[in-house]
């Protein structure tokens, strides 16, 4: 599916939390969108998920603006206070759950497959003990097991420190599975990857 944001911005209750930010982009690649850290990049991902009222500006998947289209078919991936687990969990309890937030099975069982596929053997360390690019990969992987989930939006994945090369191979190699890749970063992480998809300007108040 081709997400696209025209002009989005969204508001709070005392000033802007999104100014106006555009992007566009399509299945088998990875669009990078650069600001500063902070709220933008929370509103931004709810607004292209469909989960917030948009200020102004449009966001289409395949030309469709309808909210519920894109709840169904945006995943939001590891975004603060939304869909991020809580740290002090185990590895174990944070991957059912979000299992379970895909619609796949979390039982014991799979939920020891998954991580087994992972190489984490038992899941029972803390989910915040987990290494920064190791975090992002399980937690993409999850959303992209959603039988319905067409794109991937990646809040921050940088924010947790560490090199962004392999959790951007890891982006890479769901894109090239058909899904849109959506990864939003730093100014500073965009010119590490000097990646070749393309990057956006997020608007930040």
């Amino acid at each position: 599916m081709e997400l696209i944001a025209d002009h989005v911005s969204v508001a709070g209750l005392h000033g802007p939390l999104l100014l106006p930010t555009s992007l566009t982009a399509r299945p088998g690649r990875v669009t990078l969108v650069a600001g500063d850290p902070g709220h933008g990049h929370v509103a931004l991902a709810l607004a292209l998920g469909g989960r917030v009222a948009l200020a102004e500006g449009e966001v289409t998947v395949d030309g469709d603006p309808d909210e519920g289209l894109r709840r169904r078919h945006v995943a939001l991936v590891d975004v603060p206070d939304v869909t991020a687990p809580e740290d002090a969990v185990s590895v174990r309890s944070a991957v059912a759950e979000q299992l379970a937030l895909a619609g796949r099975p979390a039982s014991r069982a799979a939920t020891r497959a998954f991580l087994g596929a992972h190489d984490i053997d038992d899941g029972r360390g803390r989910f915040e003990g987990l290494e920064p690019s190791e975090r992002t990969l399980l937690l993409m992987d999850v959303a992209a097991a959603r039988a319905a989930t067409r794109v991937l939006v990646v809040a921050a994945p940088d924010r947790f420190g560490g090199h962004p090369r392999s959790w951007y191979s890891a982006a890479e190699r769901l894109a090239a599975e058909g899904l849109t890749v959506v990864v939003q970063v730093t100014h500073a992480t965009a010119r590490q990857l000097a990646a070749p998809s393309a990057t956006f300007e997020l608007g930040v108040a």
